[in-house]
């Protein structure tokens, strides 16, 4: 196994931050993994590069994205849509593992058109959706595969933010197809909730769905009004191979709800509520006899028992956040880049998820039922 790894970030926002504090931080919170060097940070704006490089100690800054490429190992995309597959595809190109942000493209055959390219250059990839490293999640799912809820029965889950609610929000790239894609809200939110529902349930045969432009112009910083091209809010019957039904609903709309990614697991012999808001605990009911005589869920904390967390606190309840997730996602990349070795969600995982969501535009367009929205039916999920 390789003992360093040199990191080149591109991208100095908000996202962009979350992976540099991570990349400062994983060597030290999972020991096992290959020493994460901050090499180089690139962003457009150079004096925001310089600022980012500096306070997040990478070895210098660029205002070429390709610095950040060629001057590392592995390279870690974290900006708009509209650059994922060139940046990608360049480090793939290099033979550079490759950690790209979600939704990875503009289109589903566009994150097809890279993992293709990674798979034939054999080159590491992983793509960033999040919550699926929550030690939680992983939690569920154990109990799931370990058969302890029984069969599934139903699915339910949203991601819910209220960034738009407004509708004097302003105009911004991510409600422009040429810079975002046809995806709207479920490009940016949808993804997320659409990644949990595979990673419980399995694939997806089928999807019938509603979207809506709420507020259909914005503002612009020159005081202009500009169409809105993506939707606002969009909600989903699924259907998953073997006919479990499921209901998904995403909006970047809703106002009040801030980080409202949340699912409900209904099974046989019991059922899980998940809010990533309180992302540190878990609503568990399982059908058997009751402590004290008093049934219903019962709140399960955090703790080291659960995947990951032991390597940030030795204690239960005391809870971790979206960087620390950020933080088992880079752990994650790293043994699969030093293991040569395949890493989950990738590239592939990324398509299919970008399939779903341009099936349920389709369904929404249409008026009908959206077949086999999905090319690749294994269900897969993190092992590390």
């Amino acid at each position: 196994m390789r003992d360093e790894i040199r990191i080149g970030l591109v991208g100095a926002g908000f996202i962009g931050r979350s992976h540099g504090l991570a990349v400062g931080a994983v060597s030290g919170v999972f020991p096992d993994c290959p020493r994460a060097i901050p090499a180089v940070l690139a962003d457009v704006d150079a004096a925001k590069a310089e600022t980012a490089a500096r306070s997040l100690g990478f070895e210098r800054a660029s205002a070429d994205w390709r610095d950040a490429v060629d001057g590392a190992d592995a390279v870690i995309v974290a900006v708009p849509s509209i650059h994922h597959a060139e940046i990608a595809r360049y480090a793939i190109a290099a033979g550079k593992p490759v950690l790209c942000e979600k939704p990875v493209g503009l289109s589903a055959d566009e994150a097809a058109s890279l993992a293709a390219a990674a798979k034939a250059a054999d080159v590491v990839n992983a793509v960033g959706y999040t919550y699926l490293r929550a030690p939680l999640v992983r939690h569920v799912r154990a109990l799931v595969d370990a058969g302890r809820l029984g069969k599934i029965v139903h699915f339910y889950g949203r991601h819910f933010e209220d960034y738009l609610a407004s509708p004097s929000a302003p105009f911004s790239w991510r409600l422009d197809r040429s810079l975002a894609g046809r995806c709207g809200a479920l490009g940016d939110l949808g993804c997320h909730i659409l990644s949990i529902a595979r990673y419980l349930c399995g694939p997806v045969e089928a999807v019938s769905g509603t979207s809506t432009i709420v507020h259909p112009r914005r503002p612009t910083s020159d005081g202009a009004l500009r169409t809105v091209e993506n939707e606002d809010h969009a909600a989903a019957l699924l259907r998953f191979a073997g006919g479990v039904p499921g209901v998904v609903e995403v909006s970047r709309v809703a106002i009040g709800r801030k980080m409202d990614l949340a699912f409900e697991l209904t099974c046989e012999r019991g059922s899980i509520r998940f809010d990533a808001e309180r992302m540190n605990e878990l609503q568990v009911y399982l059908d058997e006899p009751a402590m004290g005589g008093a049934p219903g869920f019962r709140r399960v904390l955090i703790s080291p028992d659960h995947p990951d967390y032991a390597g940030f606190l030795p204690a239960p309840g005391h809870g971790l956040g979206f960087n620390d997730l950020k933080t088992i996602e880079l752990a994650a990349f790293l043994r699969g880049v030093a293991g040569r070795r395949s890493v989950y969600p990738d590239l592939g995982e990324a398509s299919r998820i970008g399939r779903l969501c341009e099936a349920i535009l389709d369904s929404s367009d249409t008026g009908r039922w959206i077949h086999s929205p999905e090319q690749e039916p294994a269900r897969k999920g993190p092992s590390e």
